[in-house]
């Protein structure tokens, strides 16, 4: 005997068995039944209990043409034209997977945004001979999502401007060039303040700042910070800094050709877990140890790093955090409420484990 499915329960198999019209079924089911419109409270108990009975599930591309919304929000991945790649991609030989701490990111994100009844999906926006710009101002204007959630931004990034003239909204993840802009991030000079102020009280002063790339917004900050304290701390002539090799790959290249030459620092603050792990492989093969030769702190710390030892000191940038508190701005843009144009920046938090310590002698 032929395994067929059961066809789905329409509004009118339903208006059918309470008796009543299609119209009255759809105001209910879809919370639109008001005094006067000819529903009262028992009709209306009717049709949702014949609902649950007859497992109906709406059908939402018909109810987003019904309330011109989707229910969706998009969180923006921007592929670089020239690196093929998106500045949170792990590796460019590797330009499908994402950073680990993006998890965190979109973890925060979904969770949150489910709370409102909205669903999180990814847009990839640019590729090879493809402008991201323009890219994502089609998908803005294409009315696919209710609203946008941009990241990584560039410290010339024009993506609020563009998406001002759609009247989509949209919040930033992280810092806008754009002072008038909603946005929730983190204080990156403070993350580069910090960092070296940490490191400076254990006793270190040869210390090498590895940034990421200071055409973001994430790194322009981190820089202004480090800078700050290399001045405050007088680090002109011991703390080296560098924002030309990145990833686990470069970092562990450049590290490994500086442990051959004089001096080698006693500390080193990595732009991200991964590349913390290229600083600790080519420690290891120097035959120098972390912490008791060299510390090593980062400021992301992915789940799966407390499964390396020694655990990685780090200065919590607190993505998750950040995420919801996007999350719940943007969902409140979406159904309609006034948010402030303005930008919110937290302040990291140390969290000092095994990867650091005085160094030997107080060099």
């Amino acid at each position: 005997m032929e395994n067929r499915l059961s066809a789905p329960t329409r509004l009118e198999d339903i208006a059918a068995r309470v008796g009543v019209s299609r119209s009255e079924v759809s105001r209910v089911l879809n919370g639109r039944a008001r005094a006067g419109k000819s529903v009262g409270a028992a009709t209306r108990d009717r049709i949702l209990e014949a609902a649950r009975e007859m497992n109906y599930s709406p059908h939402r591309a018909a109810q987003s043409l019904v309330s011109g919304r989707t229910n969706t929000a998009a969180l923006m991945i921007v592929i670089d034209r020239q690196a093929k790649a998106s500045p949170f991609l792990e590796d460019h030989d590797a330009p499908d997977e994402l950073s680990p701490h993006y998890h965190e990111i979109l973890g925060g994100l979904t969770y949150t945004l489910n709370e409102y009844g909205i669903h999180l999906m990814l847009a990839q926006c640019g590729g090879p001979n493809i402008d991201p710009n323009v890219a994502m101002e089609q998908i803005a204007r294409s009315h696919t999502c209710d609203g946008l959630i941009i990241t990584d931004m560039m410290i010339d990034d024009v993506r609020p401007a563009i998406l001002d003239q759609t009247g989509l909204p949209y919040v930033v993840r992280g810092s806008s060039p754009q002072p008038d802009t909603v946005a929730v991030g983190m204080d990156n000079a403070a993350v580069g303040y910090e960092a070296v102020k940490y490191l400076y009280g254990l006793g270190h002063r040869r210390i090498l700042f590895y940034n990421i790339r200071r055409e973001l917004m994430v790194g322009q900050g981190r820089f202004e910070g480090m800078c700050r304290a290399r001045e405050e701390f007088g680090l002109h002539a011991t703390l080296e800094y560098r924002d030309d090799v990145h990833h686990q790959n470069g970092v562990y290249t450049s590290l490994l050709q500086r442990l051959q030459e004089p001096n080698i620092p006693t500390a080193i603050f990595a732009e991200d877990e991964i590349s913390a792990l290229g600083a600790e492989r080519a420690l290891t093969e120097a035959g120098l140890r972390v912490p008791e030769d060299v510390s090593v702190m980062t400021c992301l710390n992915a789940r799966f790093m407390r499964l390396v030892a020694p655990h990685l000191t780090v200065l919590n940038v607190r993505l998750n955090e950040v995420a919801s508190q996007a999350g719940h701005l943007l969902a409140k843009m979406v159904q309609g409420e006034v948010v402030e144009r303005k930008q919110v920046f937290l302040q990291p938090i140390l969290e000092e484990r095994g990867s650091t310590a005085p160094p030997r002698g107080n060099s």
